[in-house]
C-alpha cells in the first residue's frame, strides 16, 4: 500500500486584509506546516503539490523572494523526512513560472518540478503532470487566433483531451494524473457563464486515469468517479466562509470495493485554519444594538469578520460603526475586514452612471459597488476581467 498526500492553493503572499500586511502570510505558513507535519505522521510515501503556491505572479523581487523561500522551506520538510514530492505550476495569473523555475534550480532532494505536461515514475506510480492554464495560455498559438469565443473554448478543451491522451499511453503501473483545471463535473461554485472561459478537463479524459488530484477550486470535493480536488489549507476570502480546508490522502491498496476506486481509498484531512465570519443584520439587530441589547457575539474569536447591515435612514444616522468595530475587537475578533451598509437598489448608485465612457475594470468597479459587492470580491472579478481582455474575448 501506498499513502499518497494531495495539496494545492496555498497561494502565499502579502497584502491580504488582516491586522498587517504579513498576517495572513503566517496564518497560510502555519496551516501549511500543519500540513506537513500531518502528512510525516501519517506516513505518507508521495506528495503531490497541484499548483497555485503563491497569490500573485506579478510583484516585486522583495516579496517574491520570501513566498517562494516559505514554499521551497515548506518542500525542504518534506523532503528531509524522506518523501518525495511532485510540484506543478498553477494558474499563470497566480503562479509566476519563473518562481517555479527558482524551486526547480534549488535541486531540493526528492523534489520535481513540472511547468510543461510531463511524466514522471514513483513507487512503480506514472504521476502524469498537467501545470495551470488559462486562456491566455492559449491566444497566441496560430490555432487559436480569431476564433470566436465557443470554437475557443472548444478548441481549449480538445486541446487537453489529446494532451491526456498522449501521457497515459507513456504510463506504467496505476496511472495518476495530477492537473489544475476545472473539472465539467465539479462544484465551483461559479456560474456556468463565468467557466467558459475556462480550459477544461472532461470527464472523458478524466476516465483515462486510475486517479485524478487536481487543484484549482478551493472547494474540496470528489466529482465524477475518480476526481478529487483538495481545496485550499487556508481560507484566503470571505468566498471561502463555508470551505472546510484541507487536504486528501489517496492511499493505494489495489483492491476493489465500494471503498476504494481504481484502487485507491481516499480521506480528507481538514486544517485548523483561520475562520471567516460573516454577521447579517437588518433593522431590529440595529436597534437591539442601539439599545445596548448586543453585548456578546458568538463564534468571532480569532475570525476575520464582516458586518452586512440593512437599515432604514433614521437608524443609519443614529448607527455608529466605530463603536460596533470596537466592540467586535473586544470580543476576540482577529479582524474586522468591513461594516458595510446592504442598501435597497432604490438607495443605490444608479445603473446609468455605468456609461460608455467608463472603461471596462471602471465600469465593473462601479456596477459591483451598485451591487453591495465587497472589495475582495471586486478584485477577484477585475482579475477575470483583465484576463478575459487580455485573451481577446
Amino acid at each position: 500500500m501506498t499513502k499518497i498526500a494531495h495539496v494545492a492553493d496555498a497561494h502565499w503572499g502579502f497584502n491580504y486584509p488582516g491586522p498587517n500586511p504579513q498576517s495572513r502570510f503566517d496564518d497560510i505558513t502555519r496551516s501549511m506546516d500543519f500540513v506537513a507535519d500531518r502528512i510525516i505522521e501519517e506516513g505518507c510515501e508521495l506528495v503531490l503539490f497541484a499548483g497555485d503556491a503563491f497569490k500573485d505572479a506579478n510583484i516585486r523581487i522583495d516579496r517574491a523572494t520570501v513566498e517562494i523561500m516559505a514554499f521551497a522551506s515548506w518542500l525542504r520538510k518534506l523532503s528531509a523526512a524522506g518523501i518525495p514530492v511532485v510540484v506543478i505550476s498553477g494558474t499563470p495569473s497566480h503562479d509566476a513560472i519563473s518562481a517555479y523555475h527558482l524551486i526547480d534550480e534549488m535541486k531540493i532532494n526528492g523534489v520535481r518540478v513540472f511547468t510543461k505536461p510531463g511524466i514522471t515514475l514513483i513507487r512503480g506510480m506514472s504521476i502524469c503532470c498537467l501545470p495551470g492554464m488559462n486562456r491566455s495560455s492559449f491566444a497566441t498559438e496560430d490555432a487559436f487566433v480569431g476564433l470566436p469565443p465557443h470554437e475557443f473554448h472548444q478548441e481549449m478543451t480538445e486541446w487537453i483531451e489529446a494532451e491526456c491522451q498522449d501521457l497515459v499511453v507513456r504510463c506504467e503501473g496505476p496511472r495518476i494524473l495530477m492537473s489544475h483545471l476545472t473539472f465539467d463535473l465539479a462544484d465551483t461554485g461559479f456560474e456556468d457563464a463565468l467557466m467558459q472561459s475556462e480550459p477544461i478537463l472532461t470527464d472523458e479524459a478524466a476516465k483515462l486515469f486510475d486517479l485524478v488530484c487536481l487543484g484549482h477550486i478551493h472547494r474540496p470535493q470528489r466529482a465524477g468517479s475518480n476526481v478529487f480536488y483538495c481545496g485550499a489549507p487556508d481560507r484566503h476570502n470571505f468566498g471561502d466562509e463555508r470551505t472546510t480546508p484541507g487536504f486528501y490522502i489517496h492511499e493505494y491498496t489495489g483492491l476493489s470495493s465500494i471503498h476504494e476506486i481504481n484502487g485507491f481509498r481516499s480521506s480528507f484531512i481538514e486544517t485548523p485554519a483561520r475562520k471567516f465570519k460573516t454577521l447579517d443584520w437588518c433593522d431590529m439587530d440595529i436597534q437591539a444594538w442601539l439599545d445596548g441589547q448586543i453585548d456578546s457575539f458568538a463564534d468571532i474569536q480569532d475570525a476575520m469578520v464582516r458586518v452586512r447591515y440593512n437599515c432604514s435612514e433614521e437608524l443609519q444616522k443614529q448607527f455608529d460603526r466605530r463603536t460596533l468595530e470596537k466592540a467586535l475587537y473586544a470580543a476576540g475578533a482577529f479582524y474586522v475586514h468591513e461594516i458595510h451598509a446592504e442598501v435597497e437598489r432604490s438607495d443605490r448608485i444608479r445603473d446609468t452612471e455605468v456609461t460608455e465612457s467608463l472603461g471596462p475594470l471602471s465600469a465593473l468597479a462601479a456596477w459591483s459597488t451598485n451591487q453591495g459587492i465587497i472589495p475582495d470580491e471586486v478584485i477577484e472579478l477585475q482579475s477575470m476581467t483583465s484576463e478575459l481582455l487580455e485573451a481577446g474575448v
